[in-house]
Formats: C-alpha cells, structure tokens, sequence
C-alpha cells in the first residue's frame, strides 16, 4: 500500500506573506502629516523656488555687481551725443569744382569784379564784357590744357603777351597755345605755367595777360586765376 497522503502545513492564521515570502508585519506603520504641517511644507517650498527664480533673474537682468564697470562709464561725450540724437546726421562737407576741359568764364584771383575777354587779337581783364573759353586737351600736351575762343582762335603766348591766332598747326604754335596747371586746381584756383617756357606763368599786368617769372609779392595773387563754368 502506498503511504498516505500528507498535506503540507498551512500557515497560522496571523502570518501574512508579502513579495518573496518576506513577513511585512514587523513593517514600520507609515504615518500620514497633519493637513496644516502639510500645508506648511508646500508654502516653505515655493517660498525657496520663487526666492532662487527671483535670484536667476536678477543676474541675468544686468544688475550690476559691486565694484564691476558699468557699460556707460566707456561711453565718451561724443558718443552720448550722438546717440541722444540719433537722427542727426552730420552736414556733408561741401565739395569745390575741379577746374578742368569744358567752357570757362575767367576772372583775377585778386580782382572778383573784371573778367577774361577777347580785345581785338589780345586777352584783356574788362569790368564790363566777358568771354566764355572752351578749355580742351593740351594741343602739345593732353595733361595740360589749351583754351579756345568762340570764333575758333587759340589763346597763346607771343613776345610774352598772350594773344588769340588761329592754329597753323606748327610744332611752335602748338606749345605756345599749351599751358600746364601747377600742382592741385580748383575752380577758385587756377594757376598754369608755359609748356615751352615753364619757369613763366599765367599773369595779370593790370588790364593785359602775359606770361612771366615770379617776382614781387604781388605775383601769387596776380597769377591766379578763378573759373566759373559757362551755361
């Protein structure tokens, strides 16, 4: 006969078994806080969260600290000026003519009141009559200049004094008519000297034109020469 049966102990009564067969009885109780200190806790908590975000903000908000530089302290007078109005802009500086090829009226440095004219074969300052002269390209040299007048005459130098022929196409007329510019023009200085005679310059002798050697302390004012472009 087989032997009998037996059945495997049952547990008592008073023993619970939790995951792993581990007896939970012997757990600490778990205790719930009172409302009120629960309510304490949560008010302590984003007191300290809003403290620290307030503290966050106000160092990325560029408060400055002790002693650091201040962005403004660099700023110099000009610059504060410049950006307390900053749709002023500064004036341009006004630019003066560049004396070059194209129709001129001529007048003395030292006298506003006459101008260049043709007086019969000869170049005269007149208070009263005016000759507008077509500055071109050097006819001896292209970087300087030669001056034409209405009838088609050229102005040049002869026995000094500058005169109006017309071109007979000599080597020696074209230098003669041929004036090169001394250093840096503008339209309210001209001043040109003689391609073939370079030592003499364009100059007023009262009502006439000649060409001549500095002398005198009269002479920068007497050979230069203001220019006004034609209409």
């Amino acid at each position: 006969m087989s032997a009998p049966h037996s059945e495997p102990p049952r547990p008592s009564p008073g023993t619970v078994y939790g995951r792993g067969g581990v007896d939970v009885r012997e757990s600490a109780p778990r205790r719930s806080l009172h409302p009120s200190v629960a309510g304490l806790a949560v008010a302590a908590s984003l007191v300290a969260v809003l403290t620290v975000g307030y503290a966050a903000w106000r160092s990325t908000a560029g408060s400055p600290t002790a002693g650091a530089a201040t962005p403004t302290a660099a700023v110099t007078t000009e610059a504060a000026a410049a950006a307390a109005s900053p749709s002023e802009t500064p004036s341009p500086t006004p630019t003066v003519a560049t004396f070059g090829t194209g129709r001129w009226v001529f007048a003395p440095g030292d006298d506003p009141e006459k101008r260049l004219t043709v007086n019969g074969d000869y170049a005269y300052w007149s208070a009263t009559d005016q000759t507008a002269l077509t500055v071109v390209a050097g006819l001896s040299d292209d970087s300087c200049f030669s001056f034409q007048a209405e009838d088609g005459r050229y102005m040049r130098h002869f026995d000094y004094r500058l005169r109006f022929d017309d071109n007979d196409g000599s080597d020696l007329f074209q230098q003669d008519a041929t004036f090169c510019p001394d250093g840096g023009l503008t339209a309210d200085a001209v001043r040109l000297h003689s391609t073939n005679y370079p030592e003499y310059y364009l100059h007023r002798r009262d009502n006439d034109l000649y060409i001549d050697k500095p002398s005198g302390d009269d002479f920068a004012a007497e050979s230069t020469f203001r220019a006004q472009e034609a209409p």
